[in-house]
């Protein structure tokens, strides 16, 4: 691989085929923990986790829904010092990301995804009951967002982004995880 090609664009050739993607992910990360330590912020890794757990999650269908932007919400203005943004009119299929910072919690409904950081922490409980079983992948880096209720939750490990994952909350909300995720979950609620 050429070292002096910026990342986006290594990332982006490496997304033409969502598997790959993810394997990509997880080689880098036990081949050039170092390297990619150096190239990539753990904002940026996140956000790149974020994209692919959005590719590899099946909503129920819902007709026009399907043409309809792909709504990925935060509650906060910048979350992942603003790399989420970055994931602004990607396309997941046949939808468009759309991304909505602010999100109110009483607008959370109107979400296909949530992703909620450290400063939900207080209003976590909150959040996810007022999401009761609504089809809203829900995503965060809080310590025990997973146990807490939440989806998808990310973590460091050894220097290394980790996630675990609540199937129990997804298929409560209607939501299909691909089998391969699954298999690279650090840990899966059932």
């Amino acid at each position: 691989m050429d070292r002096a090609r910026p990342w986006r664009t290594v990332l982006a050739a490496c997304m033409r085929c969502a598997r790959r993607v993810l394997c990509a992910l997880l080689l880098l990360g036990g081949l050039a923990a170092a390297a990619l330590a150096q190239a990539v912020s753990e904002h940026a890794v996140k956000a790149g986790f974020v994209f692919n757990f959005i590719k590899f999650t099946q909503w129920p269908s819902a007709g026009e829904a399907a043409k309809a932007p792909l709504r990925l919400c935060s509650t906060g203005s910048q979350p992942l010092q603003g790399q989420l943004a970055l994931l602004q009119g990607r396309a997941v299929g046949s939808r468009v990301l759309e991304i909505v910072p602010g999100t109110l919690a009483a607008n959370a409904r109107q979400c296909d995804v949530l992703f909620l950081a450290e400063g939900d922490a207080e209003r976590l409980g909150a959040l996810l009951s007022g999401l009761g079983n609504a089809p809203v992948l829900t995503v965060g880096d809080l310590p025990g967002f997973v146990q807490a209720g939440g989806m998808i939750g990310l973590r460091i490990e050894a220097s290394r982004v980790r996630f675990d994952v609540n199937l129990a909350a997804a298929q409560r909300s209607g939501l299909m995880l691909n089998s391969q995720m699954l298999k690279l979950a650090g840990k899966v609620l059932q």
